[in-house]
C-alpha cells in the first residue's frame, strides 16, 4: 500500500521534479518523450507498482498504443503492443469517459479478460490495474496504466495521485499540440505552400533584420518572374503550371541561398542581393534569368519554353526592404509586356507610377460624376462629299485638367476595365443622339470604337440589342469598330461574336487596317461588312506611288469580298480626289471635320449640308 512505501521526503522530491517538467521552456517531441519516460519512473516509485505504461489513442480512437513503460525488473523499455477497439470495445468507451478505472483481477474482469495475457506489458504476470485516461484538448490523448503483480486494491488516495499525475502528462501534451499547432500557423503565415520558400512576410522580415547588422553596405532586391504567364496557365491549366512554378523555385534554388529569396506572386520570387552595384546586379539578374529558361519544362509531355525578366531595386537609406518589393513592381508595371527586360528603378518612375493612379482614381470618379461627353466626327460619301453619318468619340472633359487627350485615359480605362461601362455609356448616348436625328428626318449612320476586352466579354451582344430596343433605335444604322489585332488568337470565339453582332443587325468594321501580321489572311473568315484603313497610308499618297499601290490593293481586295472601305485621316483636297480615285467608298478627317462636341457639330452640319447641296 502507498502508505507503507511513500514518505513525504521522496513526494516533495518527486513533486518538485513533475512541477519542473510541466514548467520547462521549450517543449518539443522529443522533450515531452523524455518527460512521459521519467514520470513513469515516478509513478512506480510514488505508488509502488511494479510497471507503469503509457498509450497514445490513434486519431480514430481505433486503437491504443504503448508509448514507453517502465519497470523495477527491466528499466525503462518500448514494447510493440497495441489493443484495437474491437478486442474490449467497453474498455475503450471507459477510458474516454471515466476519470480513473481500476482493476482488482484483469483475468475475471469482463472489459479486459481477453487482453491480459498478450497485451498487458507484463503479459500473464498482471493480477491488478490501475488506469488514468489521459485529457489534453478536451479529448482523451491517451492513459497511464499502473500494473502489479500481485493483488491490489486501490485507495482513494492512490486513484487521486494517479490521476493528478495523468493531468501533469496533460499539461504536457497541451503545450505540446499548442505548440505544433503555432508553428503550423507560422508556417501558414511565413510559408509559400507551393514551394516551401518563404512569403513575402518572412522575406521581409529576415532582410530587415539582416539589413540591420549589416549598415554601410548596400544591398538589392530583384523581382524574377516569368513572362505572360497568365497565358501559360490558360494553355495547360493551373495544376499543370504550378508545376513549371515549383520548378522555377528549384532551379533558382542551385544558385540562390534559400534564406534569401521568397516567392511573392504566380511566377513571381524577390531575392535578397548582398551587394548594390548595378553592373554586377545586372550580371547576377542575367544568370538567374539564364539558369530558369536555359532548358524547357517537361510538363505533361509538353516543352513548355519561358522567357523570364528582372526589376531591380537598389537599397538606399530609409528605404524599408517592403518599399524596395514595392519599387520592383513598379519596375514590372512599366515593363509594357516586354520579354526578356532586365530593369532598375529609377526614381522618376515612383512618379509615374503615381500619375498614373491619380489618373485612375480620376477616371473612376469621372465616370461617376458624368465627366465625359462624345464628339461626332463627320463621315462623307467619297464620290458625292455627301455626309453620310458620324463616329462617335468618346472625351473626358476633367474639371481640373480640362480636356484630357484619349491617348491618356483610354488604355487606363482598358487595363482597370472601366472601358466597358464607358463603352455602354458612349452606345446609350449614340442611341439617344442617333434617334433624335432619325426623328427630324436625317438618317444618319453612327460607328462607336468596341475595345478588345469589351468586345469578347460575356453578354455583350445581348446587352447592346437591348439598349438599342429601349432607346427605339434600328441597329442596321450602328457600326461597331473592332480593331484588326481583336482575336487572332482565339479566331473562332471571335468569328462567332461577329456572327452574334451581325445576327442582330450591327455592322462590323475593321479598324486601323493594314498594320496587323493577320491582315489579309484571316479577312476572308471574317463576317464584317467594312474595313477602315489606317490613316497612315492615307498621309503617303500625294507623293508616295507606294502608298497608292497600298491603298488600290486594299480597296481592290474589299470590292472582291463585297465589302465597304472607309479611309481616315484625309487632311488636304487632294488627298480626297486621290482615295476618290482609287475607288474608296467614304472617308473622314481634318480636311472635312475635326470631331466636335454636339453643339458646334450641329452648326457644322447646318454649313456642310447647305454646301454640298449649293454645289
Amino acid at each position: 500500500m502507498i502508505e507503507k512505501n511513500f514518505s513525504n521526503r521522496t513526494y516533495r522530491k518527486h513533486q518538485e521534479k513533475l512541477f519542473e517538467l510541466v514548467r520547462m521552456p521549450i517543449v518539443t517531441e522529443k522533450t515531452v518523450q523524455e518527460a512521459i519516460r521519467y514520470m513513469c519512473e515516478i509513478v512506480a516509485d510514488m505508488l509502488a507498482v511494479d510497471t507503469v505504461s503509457i498509450w497514445h489513442f490513434d486519431t480514430s480512437y481505433q486503437s491504443i498504443s504503448c508509448q514507453v513503460a517502465y519497470s523495477h525488473e527491466s528499466g525503462t523499455h518500448y514494447p510493440k503492443l497495441s489493443v484495437h477497439r474491437e478486442l474490449a470495445a467497453d474498455y475503450f468507451e471507459a477510458l474516454q469517459t471515466e476519470r480513473v478505472l481500476t482493476f482488482e483481477d484483469v483475468r475475471s474482469h469482463p472489459w479486459v479478460k481477453e487482453l491480459y495475457t498478450e497485451y498487458f506489458v507484463e503479459g500473464q504476470r498482471i493480477y491488478s490495474m490501475l488506469d488514468a485516461p489521459i485529457y489534453a484538448n478536451n479529448r482523451a490523448k491517451g492513459v497511464i496504466c499502473c500494473e502489479t503483480f500481485l493483488p491490489r486494491k486501490w485507495n482513494y488516495l492512490e486513484e487521486l495521485i494517479v490521476s493528478t499525475l495523468a493531468d501533469f502528462i496533460a499539461i504536457l501534451y497541451f503545450r505540446l499540440d499548442r505548440q505544433l499547432v503555432d508553428e503550423h500557423l507560422h508556417q501558414l503565415a511565413y510559408t509559400d505552400e507551393l514551394t516551401g520558400l518563404m512569403n513575402k512576410y518572412a522575406f521581409v522580415d529576415e532582410i530587415d533584420s539582416l539589413r540591420l547588422h549589416t549598415e554601410g553596405f548596400l544591398g538589392a532586391v530583384l523581382y524574377i518572374r516569368a513572362d505572360d504567364f497568365r497565358s501559360i496557365e490558360d494553355a495547360i491549366g493551373s495544376e499543370a503550371s504550378d508545376l513549371i512554378v515549383k520548378e522555377m523555385a528549384s532551379r533558382l534554388r542551385k544558385v540562390v541561398d534559400e534564406s534569401r529569396m521568397a516567392r511573392t506572386s504566380q511566377s513571381g520570387f524577390v531575392i535578397w542581393i548582398p551587394y548594390g552595384e548595378r553592373r554586377k546586379v545586372h550580371t547576377l539578374a542575367e544568370h538567374l534569368c539564364e539558369q530558369v529558361t536555359r532548358l524547357p519544362y517537361r510538363i505533361n509531355e509538353l516543352d513548355v519554353v519561358l522567357t523570364t525578366s528582372a526589376f531591380i531595386s537598389i537599397e538606399i537609406e530609409g528605404r524599408s526592404t517592403l518599399d524596395m518589393i514595392h519599387t520592383t513592381r513598379v519596375v514590372a508595371g512599366q515593363s509594357n509586356g516586354k520579354r526578356g527586360v532586365i530593369a532598375f528603378f529609377e526614381e522618376e518612375m515612383a512618379q509615374k507610377a503615381s500619375d498614373r493612379l491619380r489618373l485612375e482614381m480620376n477616371l473612376r470618379l469621372g465616370v461617376l460624376s458624368e465627366q465625359f461627353e462624345l464628339y461626332y466626327q463627320p463621315k462623307v460619301i467619297a464620290d458625292s462629299g455627301k455626309l453620310k453619318g458620324f463616329e462617335g468619340l468618346m472625351r473626358w472633359n476633367h474639371p481640373e485638367r480640362g480636356l484630357v487627350p484619349p491617348l491618356d485615359f483610354i488604355p487606363l480605362a482598358e487595363s482597370t476595365g472601366l472601358i466597358i461601362d464607358l463603352e455602354e455609356w458612349a452606345f446609350v448616348t449614340a442611341c439617344r443622339q442617333l434617334k433624335q436625328w432619325h426623328n427630324r428626318g436625317d438618317r444618319y449612320e453612327l460607328a462607336l470604337n468596341l475595345s478588345a476586352r469589351h468586345f469578347l466579354s460575356e453578354g455583350v451582344v445581348e446587352k447592346f440589342a437591348q439598349i438599342a430596343r429601349e432607346e427605339g433605335i434600328c441597329t442596321s444604322y450602328m457600326t461597331l469598330e473592332i480593331t484588326e489585332s481583336v482575336g487572332m488568337e482565339n479566331q473562332q470565339h471571335v468569328i462567332d461574336r461577329f456572327i452574334a453582332f451581325r445576327e442582330e443587325g450591327f455592322s462590323i468594321s475593321i479598324d486601323d487596317f493594314g498594320t496587323g501580321f493577320s491582315a489579309f489572311v484571316y479577312l476572308k473568315h471574317y463576317p464584317i461588312h467594312e474595313i477602315k484603313i489606317d490613316r497612315q497610308f492615307i498621309q503617303v499618297t500625294e507623293n508616295d506611288p507606294t502608298g497608292n499601290v497600298i491603298v488600290e490593293s486594299i480597296v481592290d481586295l474589299a470590292r472582291g469580298l463585297n465589302l465597304k472601305t472607309v479611309c481616315e485621316g484625309v487632311e488636304t483636297l487632294e488627298q480626297w480626289e486621290a482615295l476618290r480615285g482609287l475607288g474608296c467608298d467614304e472617308m473622314q478627317g481634318y480636311y472635312f471635320s475635326r470631331p466636335l462636341p454636339l453643339q458646334e457639330l450641329e452648326t457644322w452640319i447646318a454649313s456642310y449640308t447647305t454646301q454640298t447641296r449649293d454645289a
